[in-house]
């Protein structure tokens, strides 16, 4: 089914791609990089399908492997592009589309070895009225994430664009490693405990340990920025993205919500409602991004990205908030964006070029970000618990054995 949905794509893609470059961008000349964004949607679907088979059978590993490949090779292709043929701005987007469709070609192999090939079109029809809204949702969604590079190229130079992309590459990380997996895992579960007298309490909860790990792996991460990117990026000239991937991961924490509202859509089958929230996200972000990056160039872009994804989830959560099985501990999502916000603006303010002092010091901000959660009651008792337990069990046995 996914590669008939991804056939479909490519063919929509194919056909509409000078449309909707008119319609959004009023150029028909950007066709092709609207085209390509057909694709990237296209293979990003087929791709979950080698990653779902890893899943099924029990290994992680490879898993890890094919999707912290598609993001290494899409990172890389884009700056071979950009800075070794110093090519044009539409090949960051075939970077995104080659990247994907070269490691599901790699996996072909094995997808082939653990699938059955089976036709049944009452099922095909049923699945089509299901899925179709998620594929134009999905191309949206790729809209959404590309769209600002668009506008970006029209108001400001062609190194801010690569600066503001390898940003928001390296922003997306928690997507990869985090969001990705626990997407995989939550469509699993949702259904499994359904049925269960504390379902409620568990999705409520689940929210609030995913934008918490999400919160507190950004914070580390951009503790951890100033230093990584000069390793790891060699030209100078892109260490300022350092300044844009705290939003895209402040961005992401929110995206990360959206995948409990989405549950409760796909269990009353309104798929076609996350197509619509996904249309105005995009069209808000289109618009405020003409509106201001003229001014503020890509930290604009990187703010809107914010906006946009906490308008996702606000509209989601509004939709299904007669419905839900996910009631969203509003305050505590509050406050752990406050310690982001805080930690990130600390960070750069107050860099030490002393690394050891430096390093301290945002030791002691995660550590006084922890006992702001305790001061605001931020754990439950039962969680305070678990909370010593685990130190009583691990930590304090292994400072037991080494003294």
């Amino acid at each position: 089914m996914m590669i008939i949905n991804s056939v479909i794509i490519v063919v929509l893609g194919y056909f509409s791609s000078g449309q909707i470059s008119q319609f959004i961008l009023k150029d028909s000349s950007f066709s092709n990089i609207i085209f390509y964004c057909f694709l990237i949607s296209a293979f990003e679907a087929l791709l979950v399908l080698p990653m779902s088979i890893a899943r099924i059978n029990s290994k992680p590993v490879l898993y890890t492997i094919i999707n912290v490949s598609n993001l290494l090779l899409n990172l890389s292709l884009q700056l071979y592009f950009i800075y070794v043929l110093n090519s044009e701005f539409g090949f960051i987007f075939l970077a995104k589309f080659i990247a994907p469709a070269v490691i599901f070609v790699l996996c072909i192999p094995y997808v082939l070895k653990n699938i059955q090939f089976e036709i049944d079109f009452t099922e095909i029809k049923n699945i089509l009225r299901f899925s179709f809204p998620m594929m134009l949702a999905m191309l949206m969604s790729m809209l959404l994430n590309s769209v600002d590079r668009f506008i970006l190229a029209d108001f400001v130079t062609k190194q801010e664009v690569a600066v503001y992309t390898i940003g928001y590459s390296i922003g997306s990380v928690t997507n990869a490693f985090i969001l990705a997996p626990f997407t995989l895992a939550m469509n699993v579960i949702f259904w499994k405990k359904i049925n269960d007298d504390n379902f409620t309490r568990f999705m409520t909860k689940s929210s609030t340990y995913l934008f918490t790990v999400m919160i507190f792996v950004s914070v580390i991460i951009t503790f951890i920025l100033p230093y990584a990117i000069k390793i790891f990026v060699k030209n100078d000239l892109l260490w300022s993205s350092m300044y844009i991937i705290p939003f895209i991961l402040f961005s992401n924490c929110f995206l990360a919500l959206f995948i409990f509202p989405s549950q409760d859509l796909y269990h009353k089958r309104k798929t076609h409602v996350i197509m619509y929230i996904v249309s105005v996200c995009l069209l808000f972000n289109v618009i405020a991004n003409i509106l201001l990056i003229k001014y503020f160039g890509i930290y604009a872009a990187a703010g809107v990205t914010v906006l946009s994804s906490l308008l996702m989830i606000i509209i989601a959560y509004k939709i299904v908030k007669g419905f839900t099985f996910t009631k969203f501990e509003l305050a505590k999502i509050i406050l752990l964006s406050f310690i982001f916000l805080i930690n990130a603006y600390l960070s750069f303010q107050f860099q030490q070029e002393n690394i050891y002092l430096d390093v301290i010091i945002k030791l002691l901000l995660i550590f006084l970000s922890i006992l702001i959660l305790y001061v605001f009651r931020f754990f439950e008792p039962v969680e305070k618990e678990s909370i010593k337990g685990f130190f009583n069990k691990y930590l304090f046995r292994i400072f037991n054995k080494n003294t």
